[in-house]
């Protein structure tokens, strides 16, 4: 039986179906739901970069924006699992990183830095090849039970259709702007001076920053005064590190770090 502040909650989502503020009332009435510290909203396409949709990540928010949405999505078990099938429903961290092999480094380098103890998945198909995953994050090793699990899934159908409902075409190649300063010039220097941190060389990240504003190889190799060749093996590297195939798909991973960049993070 539903409560009344689970009504209100509900109701609350119902009325911002198609606003900006859908993402965060689904946030709201998930988290009275399932009972977790933190929650993270992106949306994948197979052949795509992670999208950004929503967060209340309270411990090291900056790894979600200068790793995690850099590249290091396609190393998270339920990234690799949805390329090889995974269905919509509800699933463990745990038992997923068994069945994918989690990698030690994303384990160990990434997720650990996190703060996350625990994680739960819930992956809904949207229009096309779109996948919606919302991610909940406990910080204490508190698993989620099955009987959590069991109730969440039981939600599913309705979780499904207010989604479907809001994103009828999927939820689009560009990222949501989470809350921060709007500065847009300041914004574009960090996002700058970031894109692709954590995943990319210091050479490497120079070689992309002056991509996505435009310069060929030669121009970059008398910036950065090295050679030609030099350029295009840094640029073949960071293509790889960072999922991209062309300086146009390039651009389009800047444009999703730009748009979700907050210039109080950290840059060291």
């Amino acid at each position: 039986m539903m409560t009344e502040p689970d009504g209100t909650l509900l109701a609350q989502v119902i009325d911002a179906l198609g606003s900006p503020a859908f993402p965060r009332m689904l946030a709201k009435l998930l988290q009275a739901r399932v009972g977790c510290d933190c929650l993270l909203m992106v949306s994948y396409r197979h052949s795509g970069p992670a999208i950004y949709l929503f967060d209340n990540l309270q411990h090291r928010r900056e790894l979600l924006f200068q790793q995690y949405l850099n590249g290091l999505y396609a190393e998270d078990p339920f990234c690799r699992a949805l390329s090889q099938g995974l269905q919509e429903g509800v699933y463990s961290l745990r038992a997923l990183a068994t069945a994918q092999g989690m990698s030690p480094d994303y384990l160990a380098d990434f997720y650990q830095e996190t703060g996350w103890q625990e994680e739960l998945g819930l992956v809904i198909q949207l229009a096309g090849e779109q996948w919606l995953m919302i991610f909940f994050g406990r910080l204490q090793s508190r698993p989620f039970t099955p009987a959590e699990q069991t109730a969440l899934r039981m939600q599913l159908p309705l979780l499904s259709a207010l989604c479907r409902r809001h994103w009828p075409a999927g939820t689009g190649s560009l990222a949501q702007s989470p809350p921060g300063p709007a500065n847009m010039a300041e914004q574009v220097a960090v996002a700058l001076a970031n894109f692709g941190r954590g995943r990319l060389t210091r050479r490497e990240s120079q070689v992309a920053s002056l991509l996505v504003q435009g310069l060929d190889n030669d121009m970059i190799a008398e910036q950065l005064r090295i050679g030609s060749g030099t350029v295009r093996n840094h640029r073949k590297r960071l293509y790889a590190k960072l999922g991209a195939d062309s300086q146009g798909a390039l651009f389009a991973r800047f444009l999703n770090h730009l748009i979700t960049v907050n210039p109080e993070f950290p840059e060291e």
